[in-house]
């Protein structure tokens, strides 16, 4: 088991951490139609300005803007000079934010993008709202947990909350405590870095599972940096900290799962132990398979991006936005071993599948 989860290492390193968190469900669409919109204009500019290049996550997302793209050009008969740009890596913030200004430059019809710098991307949402470009964010917006921050700066945000994500997981791992017949114990509790929109994973988690196991003893929060290896380290502590007492572990994001998965295979923690993550990529699948994991919480990146395409395009072609509210949260999906092979889960899990 460890050789699997050892050999699957390298090809999870370049999945995103990604899943940030949107606001509320606010705003009309009364003050969202684009200037550039119009029924009679049959070519549109749009891009694809992504947080990274080298993320299976980021390019799940574009698979859904893609087919969203290439239907509606078919449905009404336009055409769309479609382009991908963006840092190779997430942590190139500042490549990013000078790669929006860039884009802006070009003067498209329609953005769709996501951040992972709030702060700075602000300032650039403003800029190309006011020059009448469709501005749709996808995932990381520029609100952090479900508030709707600087709503008036963009036209539509998919995400997928993470307060819902910590919740769902939490219910997660009270079933398979049910399922194993596990009552009370310690549950370690790890992710990756600590920001105001990722924290909503642990803070929706510690709340969801105080209420509905409230038997339950709750680690600190191990953060690892977004590193396998430190993730791993935590996870090993953890589990000799705590001993006999330890019946589970949660992760926060995949590269914690992936640290986690390590860790428990490694070790001797019996068939009674408890480990859900969030998100998914190659090691957490396999760990599924296996049975180290016990549960995956998984966002549907294809459908956000195929929905913030679709609505890009609908409102440049129609001149108003279709949506009534400003933000539109697409709730995750639980993957258990049970259910990992149905056809809608392997689609979920692996959208090249979906790819026209």
């Amino acid at each position: 088991m460890k050789k699997v989860v050892s050999m699957l290492l390298v090809g999870a390193m370049t999945l995103s951490l990604a899943a940030c968190s949107g606001g509320k469900s606010s705003g009309s669409s009364d003050d969202k139609s684009s200037s550039k919109g119009g029924s009679d204009k049959k070519s549109y500019h749009v891009i694809y300005l992504t947080p990274s290049t080298a993320s299976q996550f980021w390019t799940y997302v574009g698979i859904g803007i893609e087919n969203a793209m290439k239907d509606i050009e078919e449905s009404e008969g336009i055409t769309v000079d479609y382009e991908v740009v963006g840092p190779a890596e997430e942590s190139q913030t500042e490549d990013y934010v000078t790669t929006f200004e860039q884009c802006i430059g070009k003067q498209p019809d329609a953005i769709v993008t996501a951040t992972l710098a709030i702060d700075a991307t602000v300032p650039k949402a403003q800029e190309a709202t006011n020059a009448g470009i469709v501005l749709n964010f996808v995932n990381c917006g520029i609100g952090t947990g479900d508030d709707g921050a600087n709503e008036d700066y963009y036209n539509e945000f998919y995400y997928c909350s993470n307060d819902t994500i910590g919740e769902m997981a939490a219910e997660a791992f009270k079933d398979a405590m049910d399922a194993k017949g596990v009552t009370s114990g310690v549950l370690g509790m790890n992710t990756n870095v600590e920001n105001e929109a990722l924290n909503h994973r642990i803070d929706g988690f510690r709340t969801k599972i105080a209420e509905i196991a409230p038997e339950l003893e709750l680690t600190d929060t191990y953060y690892n940096g977004n590193d396998v290896e430190t993730a791993q380290k935590n996870a090993e502590n953890i589990i000799s900290t705590y001993g006999d007492k330890l019946i589970g572990m949660y992760s926060g994001n995949n590269i914690t799962g992936d640290g986690v998965c390590n860790a428990v295979a490694d070790s001797n923690v019996g068939d009674k132990f408890i480990n859900v993550a969030v998100d998914s990529d190659d090691i957490e699948i396999q760990a599924l398979k296996n049975g180290v994991l016990d549960a995956i919480i998984v966002q549907d990146a294809y459908a956000q991006g195929y929905k913030c395409m679709e609505n890009a395009l609908r409102t440049l072609i129609d001149g108003k936005n279709p949506e009534s509210k400003k933000q539109v949260n697409c709730p995750p999906v639980v993957i258990t071993k049970d259910n990992m092979d149905d056809s809608d889960m392997q689609d979920l899990l692996d959208p090249t599948r979906l790819q026209k």
